[in-house]
Parts: structure tokens; sequence; C-alpha cells
């Protein structure tokens, strides 16, 4: 049963190269180094997928094969952790970094009131964006830092026994 689970999770090189936006990338995508299973790559795969999930921008796993790319990690893990970041989280995610930007700014959070107009964005986005963007950032980092160290720490002990 372990080897039919993780079989369902496990990204291939050929999976990789059908897909219309991984191909922006080409033939380094399918790199050995991208596809290594050292503890630096491990982890720092993990702590690029979670940076990424943090990012308020659509198309995570596109930063996250750029991060992979630019540093020599794990490719398929980093694009798993991106899921961090998946429908059910990203509203208490964004409003966790709003909330978090808020504090560091020194701002009361106002309240959110969303209209699908492009004069309720101009006037809103200069009293919300600030304080979103420096919580996403913060809190991509802190996550990061966190997640890649965990990662890096369970393979040592899993790799003792």
């Amino acid at each position: 049963m372990n080897a039919h689970w993780r079989s369902r999770f496990r990204i291939t090189p050929e999976q990789l190269r059908q897909h219309k936006w991984f191909a922006l990338f080409g033939k380094r995508l399918f790199a050995p180094e991208l596809w290594q299973s050292g503890t630096r790559a491990l982890s720092g795969a993990c702590a690029a997928g979670l940076f990424a999930s943090w990012i308020p921008l659509p198309m995570h796993s596109l930063i996250a094969v750029g991060l992979a790319l630019l540093f020599s990690l794990n490719l398929p893990l980093a694009l798993l952790a991106v899921w961090f970041n998946n429908p059910v989280t990203l509203p208490f995610m964004y409003l966790w970094a709003y909330r978090t930007g808020c504090a560091l700014l020194q701002l009361t959070p106002a309240p959110f009131h969303l209209e699908w107009s492009l004069t309720w964005f101009e006037q809103e986005a200069a009293t919300l964006l600030p304080p979103f963007l420096l919580g996403s950032l913060l809190l991509g980092l802190l996550t990061a830092s966190l997640g890649g160290l965990l990662c890096a720490l369970l393979l040592r002990l899993f790799r003792r026994h």
C-alpha cells in the first residue's frame, strides 16, 4: 500500500515535459541536480516551496520551479511544498499576512468590504497592500526557514535509523 500511495504523488520528468507552463524552462528541468535527494537539496526544496506559497501572485508552482533551478534544489519536493497554500488555507494565510503586516507597521486592521470594481481596488490598494505584502514576505521567510530546518532534522533522524 505504501508503494501505491507514493506512486500516486510521484512527479516524473515526463509529466513536467507534457505540461505547457513548465516548458518555459526547457531542458533545464531535467538536469540531474534537480532530482537529487541530498539533505541540502530536499530541505532547501521544502523551504523554497513554502516561501513560494506565501507570494501573493498566481502560479506559485512556477516560482518554486524557478527557485529550485536557481539553487539546484529537489524539484518534485519544491512543487509539492507549494501545496501548503491551497484553496482551504489560502484565505487564512492571507488574512494572517495582512494582520502581521498591520502589527509590524503599527496600523489598525481596516474592515474589509470587497467590491469587484476598479475604483474600489484603486482606493483600497494603497491601504491594504503595504501591510499585506510585508506580512507575506515576513511569514514566507519565517515559514521557509522553519520548514527547511524541520525537513533537515527529520531527514537526519530518518537516515540514522
